[in-house]
């Protein structure tokens, strides 16, 4: 292992924090990601943020400026009041690890050795909790050295760097011809496969990830290939690929999975025949949280539905029927097919701070093959391929609502 990077001196507390750098050469768009160390030295206990598994955090990129000639990454979550699992309690002479995910950061930025430390800022905790505070200006590591290369894979399919930054102006700007100018370009698919891997990146980031992902897939069976072999390359994006190319054979009406035809048969029947839809439920629920308040709609094969709603400040919730006719059913039961509701996961491990998680249950009959659970972050419901449905989930649960409704949250 490589050697930790540590501050030039033990901060306040007896806390400091350590860099691990990679000890072997990176490329840009393939994984980066560096380990970061805290131990405790002190002689009292330490709550510190980001090193709880699972729990959503998002990275400050800062590069790097005249004063200070190196990249600065920190935690970006300093205005959110987080809950105490979001800390970790370091006793004294103990010691925690959390990898830092710079994937995205360095496909963006580019090629070259590069100079990067961590700076730990000040955390809110709520509950009574009173996280460890730096020293002011925060706390820091050594400086680590990255190198990072060319992605071979576009280079070697001939995209050079000119055409990469086009092709990236191009997708940022959704250029309706950008599928056919990837079609002539030998490593267009290839292009594709390594942006839809955004998809992983937490915020605005992701939005190009998901504009890629759909060029990906209306490439067809070249895209499919790229995919696949782009997995070797980008194995940190390994659940976006494998989505990409299960999406990409939904597009192209291949038949599903074996795990997922007797649903995908069970949906296409319950659209042509109505008087099968007896034991039919959808449950969607866009979010329930204090911040967000509370609303969930749920729709039966009778074509009733209710809907509850409350507001973030609100402790008493609404309800309200609606009513859905024999051709707004239909259209329901066509956008879960539209939609490939079997094909629907979350991707991304993290979410944004206060991010909700809108959940769907779709049961199409008895039997847990004819039931579905899907609990994936907002932003990709919203700017997914799940967008369709949640789209017209939202407009139901909306529809003849009352102005004391929460407003949906932002995509990220």
């Amino acid at each position: 292992m490589a050697e930790i990077a540590w501050g030039t001196a033990v901060n306040v507390d007896g806390v400091r924090f350590g860099l691990v750098p990679p000890d072997h050469e990176l490329e840009a768009g393939g994984t980066v990601g560096i380990t970061l160390v805290v131990e405790n030295r002190g002689s009292a206990d330490a709550w510190l943020f980001g090193f709880t598994p699972g729990y959503p955090r998002s990275l400050r990129f800062s590069p790097p400026k005249q004063d200070r000639p190196y990249i600065r990454v920190s935690f970006a979550d300093v205005n959110v009041l987080h809950a105490p699992d979001a800390f970790v309690r370091l006793r004294p002479g103990q010691s925690a690890n959390t990898v830092l995910d710079l994937s995205f950061a360095f496909d963006r930025r580019g090629v070259g050795r590069w100079s990067i430390a961590f700076g730990y800022d000040a955390m809110r905790g709520s509950g009574g909790l009173r996280p460890w505070a730096p020293p002011a200006g925060g706390a820091q590591t050594g400086v680590a050295q990255l190198l990072v290369t060319a992605p071979r894979s576009l280079r070697d399919a001939g995209i050079d760097e000119a055409t990469e930054l086009a092709l990236d102006d191009a997708l940022q700007r959704g250029d309706p011809n950008l599928v056919e100018r990837l079609r002539t370009l030998p490593g267009g698919p290839v292009y594709a496969a390594r942006r839809a891997a955004r998809v992983l990146s937490p915020g605005s980031e992701a939005s190009l990830g998901w504009r890629a992902m759909d060029v990906l897939t209306r490439l067809g069976e070249p895209g499919i290939v790229a995919a696949e072999r782009a997995i070797d390359d980008l194995p940190h994006a390994i659940p976006a690929l494998a989505f990409a190319v299960a999406w990409a054979l939904h597009r192209l009406e291949r038949e599903p999975p074996p795990e997922h035809l007797g649903f995908v048969t069970m949906l296409g029947e319950l659209i042509d025949q109505p008087d099968r839809r007896g034991n039919f439920l959808l449950s969607w629920t866009p979010f329930d949280s204090p911040v967000h308040g509370e609303r969930r709609l749920q729709i039966f094969g009778s074509g009733d539905a209710v809907v509850v709603s409350r507001g973030p400040n609100e402790t008493v919730p609404t309800t309200r029927r609606i009513r859905l006719n024999a051709m707004h059913m239909r259209a329901l039961l066509e956008a879960l097919r539209y939609s490939a509701v079997w094909l629907l996961a979350p991707l991304r491990e993290r979410g944004m701070p206060d991010e909700p998680r809108p959940a769907l249950e779709v049961r199409l009959g008895l039997g847990e093959a004819f039931v579905r659970q899907i609990a994936a972050w907002n932003g990709e419901w919203r700017q997914g391929p799940g967008a369709h449905i949640a789209d017209l989930l939202d407009r139901l649960c909306a529809d003849g609502g009352s102005s004391r409704d929460s407003v949906r949250p932002s995509a990220f």
